[in-house]
């Protein structure tokens, strides 16, 4: 990938997720039970494996949409990582407002998330670990596989979709999505 290219991504990346950041909020339910689009700041991946800890962040620090940091995840070939999302609205008076995490897993039935990797074709694959209790797929805890033969520059699309008018299906996206981010990849030995 050229250094303009990676560079067109990465603005891309930023308008996008300038543009998507919004979450549940349980405070004002609708006729389903399911909540409100609320201000989401900061996006934080966390990646373990072969002895490292991994961690990218998505943040707007004052929730505008402008000047959104992304931070880029740095993978090795050859390596299988345990990975978790976490979202947050840093804006929030209430210290248990800001953990949206916490409301994604009281409703996991109602959310999930999906990772597509571009860029490194099938060298690098993410696989969701943690299920509703419909054994749908949540997302909150996903596993990376890195393959040996994994290198160069890539992104990780994250999304999550709010289950809100339709059921969640476990392979479709819903029409409502809470966020949209890319994070760009780059796999180093």
């Amino acid at each position: 990938m050229t250094p303009i290219t990676k560079t067109l991504t990465y603005i891309a990346g930023l308008a996008l997720f300038a543009f998507t950041l919004a979450a549940c909020d349980s405070t004002e339910p609708d006729d389903d039970g399911a909540g409100e689009g609320e201000l989401i700041t900061r996006v934080v991946l966390t990646l373990e494996g072969a002895g490292e800890t991994v961690t990218a962040t998505a943040d707007d620090p004052d929730g505008d949409g402008v000047d959104i940091q992304i931070e880029t995840l740095t993978l090795t070939p050859g390596t299988v990582y345990n990975g978790s999302v976490e979202v947050y609205n840093d804006l929030a008076d209430e210290p248990a407002e800001q953990d949206i995490t916490a409301e994604i897993e009281e409703e996991d039935d109602e959310h999930q998330f999906f990772y597509t990797v571009e860029g490194f074709g099938d060298a690098v694959r993410v696989d969701i670990t943690d299920f509703d209790d419909n054994e749908l797929p949540v997302g909150l805890a996903f596993q990376v596989n890195v393959t040996d033969a994994a290198s160069g520059s890539g992104t990780l699309n994250v999304v999550l979709s709010h289950y809100d008018d339709e059921p969640k299906n476990g392979v479709d996206r819903s029409d409502e999505t809470d966020i949209d981010v890319t994070f760009p990849v780059e796999i180093a030995p």
